[in-house]
């Protein structure tokens, strides 16, 4: 019942903003009664902490798992985190919605906490891998590895979070365009672009 109850929040959440979500339509939404939540959480200020550890925090491990220890080729594990990544919000539609609400938007109530869990973990881990692979001629030198690894979070999240504004405009039904053509997509898009050329000898 408390999954259930969670799992309500993080839909109103997502799709209302956490200020403008009162506890009541939780429990609304959960099937339960307002005197179950606080039994569970106590308040929202709870009830968003609980978010954080149970939801956001299992998010950013699974995410981050291809960033942790030493790698033999920075590229491979830099795309394989890209695809782990993209792969993970896929599984997570309402992470994207919750980004935009309450982290991209000024005044969002997660920003502080998700700035300091997730975008540190993320962009020291992305710039070491894209300088390490730029030092062992991977991908191209030319590149800033600080614009990149921006880049690449940008091209993982961004269409997940526009899907029903791009699916709207190109009249890309989800049976035709999911998650695994999106994804082969990006990854070929992206592969191509870090491919080092090779000077062709006589």
């Amino acid at each position: 019942m408390r999954t259930q109850v969670l799992d309500a929040a993080v839909a109103l959440f997502a799709e209302r903003g956490v200020i403008a979500t009162p506890l009541r339509a939780i429990a609304t939404k959960a099937g339960v009664t307002p005197a179950l939540l606080h039994y569970y959480f106590g308040s929202k200020d709870a009830m968003v902490e609980a978010l954080l550890d149970e939801r956001i925090a299992p998010f950013i491990a699974i995410s981050t798992a291809p960033l942790q220890g030493p790698t033999k080729s920075p590229c491979t594990t830099l795309l394989a985190f890209l695809e782990g990544h993209m792969r993970n919000i896929a599984a997570h539609p309402w992470l994207p919605r919750l980004m935009v609400r309450e982290v991209l938007s000024e005044g969002g109530v997660l920003r502080e906490r998700i700035v300091k869990q997730f975008s540190g973990a993320i962009a020291k881990g992305l710039v070491k891998l894209i300088e390490q692979a730029q030092a062992l001629g991977e991908i191209r030198a030319d590149l800033d590895p600080r614009l990149l690894s921006l880049s690449l979070v940008s091209l993982a999240v961004f269409p997940f979070a526009t899907a029903p504004i791009w699916r709207d405009v190109f009249k890309a039904p989800a049976s035709r365009v999911n998650a695994d053509s999106l994804i082969a997509h990006t990854m070929a898009l992206v592969r191509s672009a870090l491919e080092v050329k090779r000077v062709k000898t006589k």
